[in-house]
């Protein structure tokens, strides 16, 4: 049985997944959740964690289970944030507790997937750069008026995101940002998996995001420090 004092984080969590991936193991380990899984594309790889610390119990028996993201967050997205949580893992179905001014129980059934772990890459990138979440969120706004692609440079130690379309060109260099980087970069991405990506991110969170040319980027952030959230997206030609 797993319980937490309210649901926020929790759905939270899953918010910032379900739109990306739907149907996944979920591996219920004695520190924490974790979450490795594919998008439908084979264009975005998850890498997912939840501390264990930031439930009041937690007591499962190490499980691998198949369970659609999506109708969990739809039944999780039900909750008040005041909602007592409780989890319980059945022999053929999640068992999920909303335990508040009213108390619900539902049960979603497990799906059948692969049992084989995903690999996660191993990659030395040459560019680090730490910024808000607000500030890429606005830019990917401003590039939606333009073109459907990004393109991320590092030059001369400057971070500066790039778009070209039918309608025009937009650049933008950021001033509020942290770079560490070992050479001039210029990789591209789609802006769509980007706006999905980060759109669940609250605004003044820390993103860190790595570069190199000819390999995915990797894009990172926490939730109150108890959810680890990975994303590696596949680059682009340019």
């Amino acid at each position: 049985m797993i319980t937490a004092k309210n649901t926020k984080l929790f759905k939270d969590a899953l918010e910032s997944i379900s739109s990306l991936i739907q149907e996944t193991n979920v591996r219920f380990k004695q520190d924490g959740i974790y979450i490795k899984a594919v998008d439908k594309t084979q264009i975005l790889l998850l890498d997912f964690y939840f501390d264990k610390s930031y439930f009041e119990n937690y007591l499962v028996e190490p499980s691998l289970v198949g369970i659609n993201i999506h109708e969990l967050y739809n039944i999780i997205s039900r909750s008040f944030d005041s909602d007592k949580l409780k989890l319980e893992l059945k022999d053929n179905s999640l068992e999920i507790n909303l335990l508040g001014q009213i108390e619900r129980k539902f049960n979603i059934s497990y799906i059948d997937i692969s049992d084989n772990e995903i690999s996660i890459p191993v990659i030395e990138y040459d560019a680090e750069i730490s910024l808000k979440a607000y500030l890429l969120k606005e830019i990917f706004k401003d590039i939606s008026l333009i073109g459907t692609t990004v393109t991320f440079k590092i030059k001369n130690n400057k971070f500066i995101i790039e778009s070209q379309g039918d309608k025009g060109r937009i650049e933008t260099i950021i001033s509020k940002v942290k770079i560490k980087s070992k050479k001039n970069i210029m990789v591209k991405f789609s802006l769509s998996y980007l706006k999905n990506i980060t759109k669940s991110i609250d605004n003044e969170t820390d993103v860190l995001i790595k570069l190199s040319e000819d390999s995915p980027l990797y894009l990172e952030y926490y939730l109150e420090n108890k959810v680890k959230i990975n994303f590696y997206l596949s680059s682009m030609l340019i």
